[in-house]
């Protein structure tokens, strides 16, 4: 009986309430994007390097559609499938804008639609340089594994909410900043004193770069016992704090979902940092809510930030330099977003300076919270 009940409890967390982080045995796709040759100092470098990338996508994606072995919800996986194609062809386009004769996937008609874009990929890659060779035996398979983690959270929405589909046309995914815009989050803090909030926020101010965090209560609470008001909100000058509940649980399934982040708002309005005069941002844990849970972020003048850009940082398997490959992958695939990391894991402090320093000239910029 127990033995069941155990069973019962592992297939509920991996499948149904936790499909995009924290399952003990989920796997995610990690690369550390090592072998591409070129740095990319400029946009039209930024651009050569995100072509490459959308091809490599647009190729597996493709391959998986012709196996037709995803399984789940069809209307949710038919409207990802849609989203996803355009999104791709929108963004190969814009990186075709700086195209110079001779350029990598330079050549015919820009591809308006997915057909094209799948024919334009396949002749790109079928005669790529062999200085590339090693960064698409390692690129490939991490598009492979990207396009499987998608697919799987298209097939469980809209029975297990993510970022993988909205809600509401009000919820913020990153699709909607200007291209090469990225905006930096972190969930889960804040940490104990000196540790990765107070390395992460040092960081972020050197570089002139304000990001948002959402801020968990059980942390929030009792950080706020071991310093205080004003330490906390010294500890967030120059950032966004917003709200990812009172506790990090799934506010679909949570009777007491609403009446935790209303309680836990009114004790964070207090701690915000000089210059955050309201509470305005929310992430639900996991990305996933309701109705219901939106309607409530109504009322308060709050709006609900997902991500399109997710670092996987919480994952075992995963590295500083896995995370930072992975993100500059999706980066170049996604070309604009709002970025998902975890003060509470270290990785993000040694997958950042890389990140910067590869996108330093390229066009990137990252976009102020606070204009959020």
């Amino acid at each position: 009986m127990h033995r069941s009940l155990r069973l019962l409890t592992a297939f509920i967390c991996s499948v149904l309430l936790v499909p995009s982080a924290q399952a003990g045995g989920l796997k995610v796709s990690l690369t550390e994007r090592a072998q591409w040759p070129w740095p990319m100092t400029t946009p039209q470098a930024f651009d050569v390097a995100s072509r490459a990338e959308l091809a490599v996508f647009t190729e597996a994606m493709a391959d998986a559609d012709a196996r037709n072995d995803a399984t789940g919800d069809a209307a949710s996986l038919a409207k990802w499938k849609e989203r996803m194609r355009q999104v791709v062809v929108g963004n190969f386009a814009k990186a075709r804008e700086t195209c110079a004769a001779g350029a990598l996937f330079c050549e015919g008609a820009v591809p308006k639609d997915w057909d094209a874009l799948v024919a334009t990929s396949r002749a790109g890659l079928a005669k790529l340089p062999a200085e590339l060779a090693p960064w698409y035996a390692e690129q490939k398979p991490f598009h492979q594994g990207y396009v499987a983690e998608l697919v799987r959270l298209a097939g469980l929405f809209p029975k297990v909410t993510s970022e993988i589909l909205p809600l509401s046309p009000s919820e913020q995914f990153g699709l909607e900043l200007p291209d090469r815009s990225f905006l930096l989050t972190f969930d889960d803090g804040p940490t104990p004193k000196g540790g990765g909030t107070d390395t992460l926020t040092t960081q972020l101010r050197a570089e002139g770069i304000h990001a948002a965090f959402f801020l968990l209560g059980n942390n929030h609470e009792a950080r706020l016992k071991a310093t205080s008001v004003e330490q906390l909100k010294a500890l967030y000058a120059g950032m966004c704090v917003g709200s990812h509940g009172q506790e990090h649980r799934s506010h679909a399934t949570w009777s007491g979902a609403v009446a935790g982040m209303e309680a836990f708002h009114s004790k964070l309005a207090q701690s915000l940092p000089e210059g955050q005069t309201k509470l305005t941002l929310f992430r639900p844990p996991y990305g996933q809510r309701t109705p219901d849970i939106l309607q409530a972020l109504e009322r308060g003048g709050m709006k609900n930030m997902l991500w399109n850009i997710d670092s996987q940082d919480w994952h075992a398997s995963n590295s500083g330099a896995k995370a930072a490959g992975r993100v500059l992958s999706l980066m170049l695939l996604w070309r604009h977003g709002i970025i998902l990391f975890h003060d509470i894991h270290p990785k993000a402090t040694s997958a950042l300076p890389r990140i910067w320093r590869e996108t330093r000239g390229s066009g990137v910029s990252w976009v102020d919270c606070r204009s959020e």
